[in-house]
């Protein structure tokens, strides 16, 4: 790059808030999008922009590859799901930095990456492949308790379901199959709450920044977040360095991530993990509370900017409920007019309007919306939340002369 060039960053799949971001720190950015549908609004913010098969990896290279010899790319990144894997191959193919596509293959297949971490003795968990209800059953009666069955490359909670025992594996696998469950993966069944580290590394040293407590469906839909989760001090360490270990393993060095974990009697066990930003306002908890934006870190990061020291500990608590009316199509909404709405320490948000219908809760895309708020600390931010989210009225009509009527968090109804 000629002296006085702008760094030049391909995106893919990015979101608004990284594009922005990329552009307040002096870089050129080539946003990357899927093929197909509307051009996303967000690209716009973008320099240039390119169209892509995101599952043709030869494809993909051969669109960025002149841009790349006329002038190099600094970094290839991606912050959302889908655009993971072909930034991670790309990069590779241009042998420009970026996560390295093994990292990513792991984390997207949750069997290698349990295989990985039961060979290397990190939060083993007794976990199988299987390819049928006999498969399953087989492995209920080997661990001899409930499991669960989920797609090994599945996101969202889409197509994870608890086996009791070996009796319950053919509806178990016939719901998995009528769900689009694929390349099913069977593990023993995780036992207490669930929490997740939002980490960020920079080569090869990792900083937890917040662990986040998670309120989750008996369907293992996400129901709220609170940052920070209340751990005591020892668990806090362990988590933190059990995550560090993982992440050393799958060989992540740069960037964020998210892994979740579950606080069982036999200590924290990773449930997943991916190499991006944790969603479901994750991001925006974690800015509230510890005053650190997870997106600049990342960008600052790829431009070999320095960075700031990240807090140990939070200035505040925040927390977020999603919103998850009865089943049906939706006749009233009413908004609360809360004091806190107005100052700006909280919000709602919705994604469906009068006239849409409501979904049974299976997976996160199901939910209606959510409220979020900010507190002296995670109790109250917690506290303040839940009462927003209860005056949220969401009322539905399931049949002709049947109403129900939702305030907001299906767990509290």
């Amino acid at each position: 790059m000629s002296r006085g060039q702008r760094p030049r960053l391909a995106i893919f799949a990015g979101t608004p808030r990284l594009l922005s971001t990329a552009h307040s720190l002096g870089a050129e950015t080539v946003f990357v999008h899927a093929r197909g549908g509307q051009i996303p609004r967000m690209a716009e913010l973008a320099d240039h922009v390119i169209a892509a098969d995101f599952s043709d990896a030869g494809g993909v290279h051969s669109l960025l590859a002149p841009m790349h010899a006329v002038r190099p790319f600094s970094h290839v990144l991606s912050l959302t799901e889908s655009g993971l894997l072909p930034a991670a191959q790309v990069a590779a193919r241009l042998q420009v930095p970026g996560v390295p596509l093994g990292t990513v293959q792991v984390l997207q297949d949750k069997r290698r990456m349990r295989e990985l971490l039961n060979a290397r003795g990190i939060s083993s968990v007794r976990a199988a492949p299987v390819g049928s209800e006999t498969d399953l059953g087989k492995f209920c009666r080997e661990v001899g308790g409930p499991v669960i069955l989920k797609p090994a490359t599945g996101t969202g909670s889409h197509a994870v379901f608890v086996v009791p025992g070996p009796d319950d594996a053919g509806s178990a696998w016939h719901q998995f199959v009528r769900a689009g469950g694929e390349d099913a993966l069977a593990e023993e069944y995780l036992d207490g709450p669930e929490i997740s580290a939002e980490a960020f590394s920079r080569s090869g040293r990792h900083t937890i920044v917040a662990l986040t407590e998670k309120l989750v469906s008996s369907s293992f839909v996400e129901l709220g977040h609170t940052v920070p989760a209340s751990v005591d001090d020892a668990l806090r360490n362990n988590v933190c360095v059990l995550v560090q270990k993982f992440l050393d393993a799958v060989g992540l060095c740069d960037g964020p991530s998210h892994t979740e974990i579950r606080l069982t009697a036999r200590g924290p066990r990773i449930v997943e993990s991916h190499n991006r930003i944790g969603g479901d306002k994750i991001r925006e908890l974690v800015h509230r509370a510890y005053g650190v934006d997870l997106v600049m870190l990342t960008v600052q990061c790829a431009l070999g900017l320095p960075m700031p020291l990240i807090p140990s500990t939070p200035r505040r608590g925040a927390a977020v409920r999603f919103l998850a009316p009865p089943p049906g199509v939706i006749r009233r909404i009413s908004i609360p007019e809360a004091p806190e709405l107005a100052d700006g320490t909280a919000k709602i948000h919705l994604d469906v309007a009068v006239g849409d219908r409501v979904e049974p809760v299976r997976e996160s895309d199901d939910r209606s919306g959510h409220a979020l708020a900010e507190g002296s600390d995670a109790v109250e931010a917690a506290q303040r939340c839940e009462r927003i989210a209860a005056q949220v009225v969401i009322e539905t009509q399931s049949a002709p002369g049947t109403n129900t009527c939702d305030h907001g968090l299906s767990s509290a109804t």
